[in-house]
């Protein structure tokens, strides 16, 4: 049964015993302190979970994290697919150092909306509230927070409760729902087993839907795992969507080796890296971060040590902005665009956080400065498909990009890649090959390559064709480029495959000079002359008196114009060849497929020294093969259907 849940996220946030988990009880009427030590100590460890359902029937979830210091960790990952955050400030403490760690990771992180709630106000008379008010609002000029209400509540006696809920809910409703397109990812924030179910994990997807006999893929590590089932907000859903906290049934799964800061995502969809590159704001509070410093990673629900790069100086100063490259000691799943923290390995400090620019499944040798430019360059492509494809294509340069690269760069499957390719003008998508390049690129390619034609055939002017294979050998051009440009051409009409590898090109295919004309009328004359016993290169140069460079210009060009074909040695006329391969096939008709060769050479008057190689010819041809030593007719092959259709 479809339950109606709002895909917005409530969390808490603020110092130990400031009433976080007081104030979840009253406003949902569920304790998130699950664990018993929690309950005993009366003190948050890890992060709790509750929900309550709004006034228009729909259900909204709500994440307890502990304020203790020695629990950032669990609450950061608390924080993951948080919209609206509830930052909870004692009137009888006022601003505490967790108030600040807290409010400096809410602004890392982005957290889209907020309230300032002031709890206890039944302990202190107003004055002393009026102070604690002035404090909060002074601490979150210039962050997420800056211009919040304050409410003011005691979980106590239940004052300013019902107005605070009312608060929330409007806040949430004005929220738009985090995007349920792309491809499905979730950070898991629990893992635990429930009788007759098995394995469950639990999370708030961050992009996609998920419906029961879907499969995830759980990474690192690349176990793929079937969903038998689906639950949110305490009953069975049809689909898990981005924005609502969820736990999936995966009883398939090896238990022991999920846990919190894996992510379960559509399989194919989303890189795991050794590195990651980001777009690091150092906060004013914090001290100055210097190249290769240690440093805690945390993302989604994970945290990982690593070395923080510096590309572009030595030492950030605080309040700076720049990019960096983090080596880390595990390996990470992330995606472009998330939200990261970063905190000192000693002491365990935050000092900034920003955006993934992406995550780096191999690193190798790299120059700091370029390495900065590129990622600079990355940065400023921003968020849009459309920017990130031309970045990732002009890293690439004339070598072009892989459909599959590019849907992996934007964390998308290859078929909305391939959309945002088709509607890019700028772009060529070489579909057969499934790979993208610039136009410029290509036009560039297609004047290079051009131009290595016009090199070739200087001293066979009258040719318009050369071996494709010619081409390939260039070290100027990388072939994927050639690929395309051909395939290009050959869509404008500029150029056609011929036979035996050769590549037309139709704009040299110009009107010969009179006198080379003449030539090349009177090589095709004797060629029709001698059907079955077609002259040699030497019986042509006597006959036209022309030798070198400018005999094979005009042999290529004859082939090049359909009246000539090169056979071993030897030229046939066009007309003659069509004549030899019909007879070839009414040979083999009339003896089982078997070509009988003596009743053939005396149908074409010809002899052994000009039947092999025409026999070869035409196995190449395709229209003959030769098998323990005889030849038989390929009667379903393309050439011997068109030959039956000419009759």
């Amino acid at each position: 049964m479809a339950r109606p849940i709002h895909p917005v996220v409530v969390g808490t946030a603020g110092h130990i015993d400031h009433g976080k988990s007081s104030l979840v009880r009253a406003l949902t009427g569920i304790d998130p302190d699950r664990l018993k030590e929690e309950q005993e100590r009366g003190l948050t460890i890890d992060l709790g979970f509750a929900r309550w359902k709004m006034r228009d029937g729909r259900w909204l979830g709500v994440v307890d994290v502990p304020g203790h210091e020695r629990f950032v960790r669990n609450m950061v990952a608390g924080c993951t697919g948080i919209d609206l955050v509830l930052l909870v400030v004692a009137a009888d403490d006022g601003v505490m150092p967790q108030t600040i760690e807290h409010l400096d990771i809410l602004d890392v992180l982005g957290v889209r909306r907020g309230l300032i709630v002031m709890t206890k106000i039944d302990m202190v008379d107003p004055a002393l509230a009026d102070m604690a008010q002035a404090e909060v609002e002074e601490l979150v000029k210039g962050t997420v927070l800056e211009g919040a209400e304050v409410c003011r509540v005691s979980s106590v006696t239940g004052e300013g409760i019902e107005e605070l809920k009312l608060r929330i809910e409007e806040l949430a409703r004005g929220l738009d729902p985090r995007p349920a397109g792309g491809a499905f990812r979730m950070p898991i924030q629990r893992v635990f087993t429930l009788p007759g179910i098995g394995t469950v994990i639990t999370g708030i997807p961050l992009a996609g839907t998920i419906a029961p006999g879907d499969e995830v893929e759980i990474l690192p590590g690349g176990e793929r795992l079937r969903v038998r089932g689906l639950h949110a907000y305490g009953g069975k859903v049809e689909q898990a969507v981005a924005g609502h906290s969820s736990a999936l049934s995966v009883p398939d799964a090896r238990q022991a080796g999920l846990h919190r800061g894996m992510v379960a995502c559509a399989p194919g969809s989303y890189p795991v890296g050794s590195a990651i590159d980001l777009d690091l704001q150092l906060l004013g509070r914090a001290k100055a971060l210097r190249h290769r410093s240690p440093v805690r990673v945390h993302t989604g629900t994970v945290e990982v040590r690593g070395d923080v790069l510096l590309l572009d100086r030595d030492r950030l100063e605080p309040g700076a902005r720049t990019t960096v490259r983090v080596l880390l000691d595990e390996p990470m799943c992330c995606a472009h665009g998330d939200r990261f923290l970063l905190r000192l390995e000693t002491p365990a400090v935050t000092i900034g956080g920003g955006t993934v620019l992406r995550v780096v499944s191999e690193h190798g040798r790299y120059r700091r400065k370029d390495l900065g430019s590129e990622l600079s360059s990355l940065r400023e492509a921003g968020d849009r498909p459309e920017s990130r494809i031309a970045h990732e294509l002009a890293q690439k340069g004339p070598s072009g990009c892989p459909i599959q690269d590019l849907a992996r760069a934007l964390e998308c499957d290859e078929a909305s890649a391939e959309e945002a390719l088709r509607g890019m003008a700028d772009v060529h998508l070489h579909a057969r090959a499934r790979r993208a390049f610039r136009r410029e690129d290509l036009a560039a390619g297609e004047r290079e390559l051009l131009d290595s034609v016009d090199r070739m055939l200087a001293k066979r002017a009258a040719a318009a064709s050369i071996q494709r294979s010619a081409l390939r050998a260039t070290k100027t051009l990388p072939q994927p480029l050639i690929d395309a440009v051909f395939e290009s051409l050959q869509e404008q009409g500029r150029v056609r495959a011929g036979s035996q590898g050769q590549m037309l090109f139709q704009d040299r295919l110009r009107p010969l000079g009179p006198a080379e004309q003449q030539r090349l009328d009177a090589i095709v004359a004797l060629c029709e002359q001698q059907p079955f016993r077609p002259p040699d290169r030497a019986e042509i140069e006597a006959h036209v008196g022309a030798t070198g460079d400018a005999l094979s210009g005009l042999l290529d060009r004859g082939c090049d114009e359909g009246r000539l074909e090169r056979v071993g040695e030897h030229f046939y006329a066009h007309k003659a060849l069509r004549t030899a391969l019909h007879a070839i096939r009414r040979n083999c008709l009339a003896h089982a497929e078997a070509l009988d060769i003596p009743a053939l050479r005396d149908e074409l008057d010809t002899s052994r020294k000009y039947l092999i190689p025409l026999l070869e010819h035409v196995d190449a041809l395709g229209l003959t093969v030769l098998r323990g030593g005889v030849r038989r007719l390929l009667a379903s092959s393309a050439l011997s259907r068109e030959l039956a259709q000419e009759g």
